[in-house]
């Protein structure tokens, strides 16, 4: 059995229910290929890192499956890149088969109850004295670092090489 991987971009100005049909257009022709969807989960919108067909955002869909069979597989890309709401698409062979996940996301109100739990103390700024007591400390640190530097011999003025090689021509 070979796992596959499929992340998918579709255009962001869809709304839920026209990016439902377009994943389960995809759901659909899939099975109809032979393969075994493992998960199919919608990630959201984010900002895209360059503009595809002048889209600053896509809509980032991820599909694990499963195939015995390679014959579909590039009948599968064919469709992917004909699909017009799709914007890129990319499929890449995972070595171990991915683990099933859930769509539920975590409601706004778990999310608020996770900032006030004690996160506080991890991003909360030390104040100035904090921050001075800790450069006095860095620079004692930096003090005890530094080493006295090595006497060497020094070198032979070459300005006076220079003159001599001119009086010798």
């Amino acid at each position: 059995m070979r796992y596959y991987e499929s992340l998918y971009i579709v255009n962001p100005n869809y709304e839920q229910g026209k990016l439902d049909e377009v994943m389960k257009t995809v759901s659909e022709t899939i099975s109809d290929y032979g393969f075994k969807i493992i998960n199919h989960l919608a990630w959201g919108k984010k900002r895209l890192a360059y503009n595809i067909q002048e889209h600053k955002y896509g809509s980032y869909v991820l599909l694990h499956f499963e195939t015995e069979s390679l014959e579909n597989l590039d009948s599968f890309e064919r469709f992917m890149v004909l699909q017009k709401p799709i914007l890129r698409n990319q499929t890449v062979l995972l070595d171990d088969k991915p683990d099933k996940q859930s769509e539920k996301a975590p409601s706004r109100e778990e999310d608020k109850k996770d900032l006030t739990k004690g996160n506080t103390e991890e991003t909360a700024k030390p104040s100035d004295k904090d921050q001075s007591k800790d450069n006095k400390d860095d620079l004692k640190v930096v003090d005890e670092e530094v080493s006295e530097p090595e006497e060497t011999e020094p070198e032979e003025d070459q300005s006076d090489k220079v003159e001599e090689n001119e009086e010798d021509e």
